[in-house]
């Protein structure tokens, strides 16, 4: 190690407490708006985020699918109508279940969130298992 590593390595320090203290205000500024936050990260309640997860996308497809159906059956149902339902779907979906899980309902959007640094990529791989799992459950054929 030279001395150009050694006078950048404090310089290195202390951006990397910086970080770790702006991590902490935003996680507490968090905590105070929604108390929910406080165990959004803790291992032991994976089980809830990944069923609210399968649920929430179960909901989502049985609405789009459902929309079609109902259009089918009844002899036609408006664009709006069919657009409406799966959209309140995933209002509804994400109001109950975003403080559990992040309500992404969408590998895609979890992908995104980790490559933005916004979810952790050991969930990332979790969820997109059941995110794909019950639109394939629901689909015909």
């Amino acid at each position: 190690m030279d001395a150009r590593d050694r006078a950048t390595e404090p310089g290195r320090r202390e951006t990397a407490y910086a970080r770790a203290e702006g991590r902490r205000a935003r996680d507490a500024l968090l905590a105070l708006e929604s108390p929910s936050t406080l165990d959004f990260d803790d291992p032991a309640l994976e089980w809830r985020r990944l069923l609210s997860e399968i649920l929430g996308t179960f909901l989502l497809v049985l609405a789009s699918a459902g929309a079609a159906v109902a259009g089918t059956l009844t002899g036609g149902i408006s664009r709006a109508a069919a657009v409406t339902a799966p959209g309140l779907t995933v209002m509804a979906v994400t109001l109950f279940m975003g403080p559990v899980s992040g309500a992404h309902l969408n590998p895609v959007v979890s992908t995104a969130f980790a490559l933005r640094r916004d979810f952790p990529w050991r969930r990332c791989f979790g969820n997109v298992r059941p995110e794909t799992r019950p639109s394939t459950r629901l689909w015909p054929g």
